[in-house]
């Protein structure tokens, strides 16, 4: 009998409590007063922003993070994100959005694209970057030029670069001064950094117009 009334009174007391921290929650004091976003946005500041905005005012304690994690990630814009709760009334946003690394021609339209070639914006949204274009045929090319893309990692001579192109039987890298360098998807690394090391040593004593980097010795002319 004695265990029954103390089976009883605990349940009315785990009752109560469960009412009374349910009151507790549902106050203004864990109601969304600040969203901080980690990370300077560009284009996506505006469209993003108002959609967290939206957060303000409602219980922290039942926003599903990552639904609007999920719901962000759908603009291709959005490289990575992450939504945080800091109790009582604060959300933290870690965004990334993706860089333009490349210009992309496709048809009519010129477009941005990522480090990766992907492709998520108009050269209108950005469009006083100093960054190669890329002219491309087909998926097959593109691809090749990713994967020559991939390859270049010396910033001095990426900076150089101002067009990428896929010519007949090969691809072809033409420079801000013109001068075109011939080259394919099995060019490695390596040979990239000694063709850019000389071209600044032979620049210097001669006009040079292309370089051919298919061979094992690289052609200058």
């Amino acid at each position: 009998m004695k265990r029954s009334i103390k089976a009883l009174i605990a349940l009315f007391l785990l009752a109560g409590a469960m009412f009374f921290g349910k009151r507790f929650i549902d106050t203004d004091y864990f109601k969304v007063q600040d969203v901080f976003i980690d990370g300077v946005p560009k284009l996506l500041k505006q469209d993003i922003a108002a959609q967290l905005e939206q957060m303000k005012g409602k219980n922290i304690v039942y926003i599903n993070t990552n639904k609007i994690e999920n719901f962000i990630k759908n603009d291709i814009r959005v490289k990575k994100v992450s939504i945080k709760k800091l109790f009582p009334s604060k959300i933290e946003v870690v965004l990334e959005e993706r860089e333009p690394y490349v210009y992309v021609k496709k048809g009519e339209e010129t477009l941005l694209a990522d480090k990766d070639l992907n492709i998520y914006g108009d050269i209108l949204e950005d469009p006083s970057r100093n960054i190669p274009v890329i002219d491309y045929t087909s998926d097959e090319s593109l691809n090749g030029i990713k994967t020559i893309l991939s390859k270049i990692k010396n910033k001095d001579f990426y900076a150089m670069i101002s067009e990428i192109r896929q010519s007949e039987k090969n691809y072809e890298i033409l420079l801000t001064n013109n001068v075109k360098i011939i080259t394919d998807t099995l060019v490695t690394e390596k040979k990239y950094n000694d063709a850019y090391k000389l071209y600044e040593k032979i620049k210097k004593e001669k006009a040079i117009t292309y370089m051919d980097l298919r061979f094992t010795d690289i052609v200058v002319k």
